[in-house]
């Protein structure tokens, strides 16, 4: 570790050290769920082992996500927090929105989906020189009949090309969970780092000459927000799973939550 990075890490230890510790917490309460399988559950209509497995598949996902960003945000390096945040959220958007209604068909949807870009990638390698030989016929064969099996289990016509959702796209996804703040806020925000266009994140101007400093080493400043941000979304995603399923875990998760006054007081 460069000398400037310990500094930096050693500033935001003191600083947000309630955070880091709230952080560390939630994650350990998670994992102590995921652990705790094979899990009872309480509230079986309208899902099955499929829906179930599918659930924990995003969940360990969300787990692994939310470490990174914890582990980027305590050494500064919140620019690159940033577009964890934002996979972390279409992680619990994907959560929240296959248990809203008819879980087993968007679980369907949702795998469908997966092996749909699959195909595709297959078949852009299939037509790109020097990759041809990546994608044989087995391969593209075993994808498409999955596809198709998948399809079977669905209503004609739905859409799986487009988005895991079987909607157009995340933005419609949010907007039927009536989360339009979220995305227009959340996503947004993070949108810039994730695309390469948070120039004027990455530099500080002299005030004397303007002169471009380049800020290439991590920095203590906007630890709250990816911070904050992940926090809240990873309570979301594992309470949802925890509540539809009824496992039980209220009294884990519960002390987890993160409120509008712990984030103004800045104690947790």
């Amino acid at each position: 570790m460069r000398a400037h990075e310990a500094q930096v890490k050693a500033e935001i230890a003191e600083r947000y050290r309630s955070q880091l510790d709230a952080m560390a917490a939630l994650h350990d309460a998670v994992v102590s769920i995921m652990a705790a399988v094979p899990w009872t559950i309480g509230k079986r209509r309208g899902l099955n082992p499929f829906v179930v497995k599918t659930l924990m598949g995003l969940l360990t996902k969300a787990c692994k996500t939310f470490r990174s960003i914890q582990i980027l945000s305590e050494r500064g390096f919140e620019e690159d927090a940033n577009p964890l945040v934002r996979v972390l959220m279409e992680t619990t958007v994907a959560i929240i929105f296959i248990l809203q209604k008819k879980s087993k068909e968007r679980a369907v949807i949702y795998h469908a989906h997966i092996l749909a870009q699959n195909l595709r990638m297959l078949n852009e390698w299939k037509a790109t020189p020097g990759l041809k030989r990546k994608a044989p016929k087995a391969m593209l064969k075993r994808v498409n009949d999955g596809l198709a099996e998948h399809m079977t289990l669905l209503p004609a016509g739905t859409d799986v090309k487009h988005h895991w959702s079987g909607k157009r796209s995340l933005r419609e996804a949010v907007k039927a969970l009536r989360h339009d703040v979220m995305y227009a806020s959340l996503y947004r925000f993070t949108s810039s780092s994730s695309h390469a266009s948070d120039f004027g994140a990455h530099f500080q101007l002299l005030p004397t000459n303007e002169d471009f400093v380049w800020q290439i080493g991590p920095s203590a400043r906007g630890f709250e927000v990816a911070s904050y941000a992940a926090r809240e979304l990873f309570w979301m995603a594992a309470n949802r799973i925890d509540q539809r399923l009824g496992l039980g875990f209220s009294e884990t998760l519960g002390p987890h939550k993160l409120t509008r006054a712990d984030i103004e007081s800045g104690q947790r």
